[in-house]
């Protein structure tokens, strides 16, 4: 039986990120981008309004491929923040819990660092003059005024669906192991993605790839080793 790996983007970003995948991933592993409403195939849907709408959204979506497949949740910036508020749903709703969930690019719940005012400041780059250079910006759109605009379009109709986004004070930890990839040369403080170790009550591995908060595109074929190597030794146990 195959395990199922769905990929949530980052804000702005569209399921077309993960397609290069597809010919990387071990034959194991059954590829499933997940597209937010009003990005890339999904363009003539509105965007959703609220983070509860988005996180609906991919939760149908996810359900209506499951099964009793085992399967795995990679979320990179944002995406992450969908990967793990989507274990509480999921669990909540009595699905069966992710073999392992692989948050990238992301500060953990609760660390001091403080990453929606980032996303603010880049959010007024980007409503700015295009093109703009930043690390936080795939170079593919920076490049490229016509990209850039349907990206900063896209990517403040995120931040305004993520700034309804609240963190519960109370809740049980994860029970699945957690994989953490991280950028050396992002803005993220090492504290903030090491405290994702505390929310599990299995294990937590982090990995650091020499890039900024994009290296899941400077980084590809050594992010999908690692993920074939991990989920192989997971989900088959």
């Amino acid at each position: 039986m195959k395990t199922l790996l769905f990929c949530l983007p980052y804000a702005g970003g569209s399921a077309t990120i993960y397609h290069v995948w597809r010919n990387q991933l071990k034959d194991h592993i059954e590829l499933y981008p997940i597209e937010l409403p009003g990005h890339g195939s999904r363009y003539d849907e509105p965007y959703a309004q609220h983070f509860e709408a988005l996180l609906d959204d991919v939760m149908a979506s996810i359900c209506s491929h499951l099964g009793n497949h085992p399967y795995v949740i990679y979320g990179h910036s944002m995406g992450a923040v969908l990967a793990y508020e989507l274990y509480y749903k999921l669990v909540q709703e009595g699905y069966h819990p992710p073999a392992q969930i692989i948050l990238a690019a992301r500060p953990a719940p609760h660390s001091s660092y403080s990453q929606e005012s980032k996303w603010a400041q880049l959010k007024d780059k980007l409503l700015s003059i295009l093109p703009i250079k930043d690390s936080r910006i795939p170079s593919e759109i920076a490049n490229y005024p016509h990209l850039a605009k349907q990206f900063k379009n896209t990517l403040s109709a995120d931040i305004q669906a993520l700034s309804f986004y609240r963190i519960p004070d109370q809740r049980s930890i994860i029970d699945c192991p957690l994989i953490v990839f991280a950028g050396t040369k992002d803005h993220i403080p090492r504290s903030a993605i090491e405290a994702w170790e505390e929310y599990t009550s299995k294990r937590a591995t982090i990995y650091w790839l020499e890039g900024d908060h994009f290296f899941i595109h400077s980084h590809t074929a050594e992010l999908i080793s690692i993920i074939n190597k991990l989920t192989l030794a997971t989900s088959y146990k």
